[in-house]
């Protein structure tokens, strides 16, 4: 954008001088441009009616100053020619660095909300994790628990087993006593009493 300034002063400042130099030429050499301009010295009005009569061959150095003129006309127009696609192409400069500015705007507001939700799912993330960690610790306390408990059912079990072997095998040797018991009482029925 500075650059552009830059140039249009540049510009300015070639019109400004180019048309003093014309200017300064013109009152120069005298003639009938001059005439016409600024008057006969005081003889004849500026800007008269009637055209004065162009003499009837133009010396060289008339030429020569009426050629710079043309050219000097034509460096103008260029330049203005030049000056006015710059103005365009800075206008064009202008719209299209706003433009990338908004999308620039647009990505910036995008990126901070995006940045917030990942804030976001970070803490829940962590809450998570602390929330975790305690259900780990409860599940570990709970499965201690759980060994213990099967340890004792595994003792209470082998007691039991024991217990169990033991009231069978008592069992056992009482149907046994019964039997001889039983075996024993029909030859006591038989003995007579003394």
């Amino acid at each position: 954008m500075a650059f552009a300034g830059m140039i249009f002063i540049g510009l300015l400042f070639g019109m400004i001088l180019g048309g003093t130099l014309v200017g300064f030429i013109v009152v120069r050499s005298g003639g009938p441009l001059k005439e016409s301009l600024f008057g006969d010295e005081g003889r004849q009005p500026a800007f008269r009616g009637k055209a004065p009569e162009a003499p009837a061959e133009p010396d060289a150095r008339q030429k020569a100053l009426l050629e710079e003129v043309r050219v000097m006309q034509k460096l103008l127009d260029q330049g203005r020619v030049e000056r006015e696609q710059q103005d365009k192409a800075s206008k064009a400069a202008a719209e299209e660095s706003a433009a990338l500015r908004g999308q620039v705007a647009e990505r910036d507001a995008r990126i901070a909300e995006l940045e917030g939700g990942l804030k976001a799912a970070d803490r829940r993330a962590g809450e998570l994790l602390e929330q975790l960690g305690a259900r780990t610790e409860e599940l570990t306390r709970v499965s201690l628990q759980l060994k213990d408990a099967r340890l004792e059912l595994d003792i209470s079990e082998s007691g039991a087993t024991v217990t169990t072997s033991q009231i069978c095998q008592l069992q056992q040797e009482r149907d046994e006593l019964a039997a001889l018991v039983e075996q024993l009482r029909p030859r006591r029925q038989a003995r007579p009493v003394a």
